[in-house]
């Protein structure tokens, strides 16, 4: 992933564009009301929930009108990532530098593919989205019900921790079945997830190992970088701006780095079986002189 880093600053770039333009819509709408606000710095300098509640209810404002502006360029975004994971898993393939042309062709060769999978993957995970809102109106239930006070937001925090485990399984089955699409070249994406979904549990253990310890260092600097965030002093709030793009950065980093090492593991431990050559045992030849009987000879009486 670092030898391949330009792709990282790529996406990086795209991002920090379209989030200036998704977030212009909400800019303007705020320029009106706060400019003149005592407010405007609690929300600007800091991020303080109350003020942001307060700001986010007024009839004047109407933020939720726009957020429709952010959610597009959002999905802009989702879709270019989409279309370019075909070229940087060539890339992370080949373990050598791609022209532009090639990244592009790999782009462009395996996008379709993508569409299928992806098609695939929502009707896997349309059940288990589904499955929060019940856990949430289980745990409301029992919040005021059970005998024990605390049972219902037990409930709540072991359950939604099932489902993002649940999802974390889903997304490494079908990151494999990428992985597999690039290295055997399967355009058969169906029967390419029934191989998937086979050699991902099969080796769940060192995968989903490598895969949670990636996911953790992430989480670890999204919690640091929100920490310090929120910390730092409003008259240092010039530097909030470079904090959360550092975080998103390290964001970007940790799932290339998750891409690169499925496609490493896959073909060190897949390929490399296969391409091994069979172990024969050899039977040594035989000694001729040992098996072909001496002449006889006759003796003189």
């Amino acid at each position: 992933m670092w030898h391949y880093q330009r792709v990282l600053w790529f996406i990086f770039i795209i991002n920090l564009v379209l989030g200036h333009f998704g977030a212009g819509a909400t800019s303007h709408k705020l320029d009106g009301v706060l400019d003149h606000s005592l407010h405007s710095q609690r929300v600007s300098g800091m991020f303080d929930y109350g003020s942001f509640s307060a700001l986010a209810s007024n009839p004047e404002v109407k933020l939720f009108e726009v957020a429709g502006v952010s959610i597009s360029f959002s999905l802009v975004f989702f879709a270019i990532v989409f279309f370019l994971t075909g070229g940087i898993l060539e890339a992370y393939r080949s373990g050598r530098r791609l022209t532009t042309r090639e990244f592009f062709e790999a782009c462009g060769s395996y996008f379709w593919r993508w569409v299928r999978l992806f098609i695939l993957m929502m009707i896997v995970v349309a059940p288990v989205l589904a499955l929060p809102q019940v856990i949430w109106e289980r745990a409301e239930t029992l919040t005021g019900n059970a005998l024990q006070e605390k049972t219902g937001f037990w409930l709540l925090v072991s359950g939604m921790g099932a489902v993002i485990l649940l999802l974390m399984c889903i997304r490494l089955w079908f990151d494999m079945a990428q992985v597999r699409a690039v290295v055997d070249e399967e355009t058969a994406m169906w029967r390419n997830a029934g191989h998937a979904f086979k050699l991902t549990f099969r080796n769940f253990r060192s995968l989903f190992w490598m895969y949670l310890r990636i996911s953790l260092l992430g989480w670890a600097l999204l919690a640091v970088g929100l920490y310090i965030w929120a910390k730092m002093p409003p008259a240092r709030s010039q530097w909030t701006f470079l904090i959360l793009e550092l975080v998103v950065l390290c964001g970007f980093g940790t799932r290339l780095w998750q891409r690169a090492c499925e496609m490493i593991w896959y073909q060190r431990r897949v390929l490399a079986a296969i391409a091994a050559p069979a172990q024969f045992s050899v039977v040594p030849p035989t000694n001729p002189l040992l098996t072909i009987a001496p002449p006889q000879t006759d003796t003189p009486l």
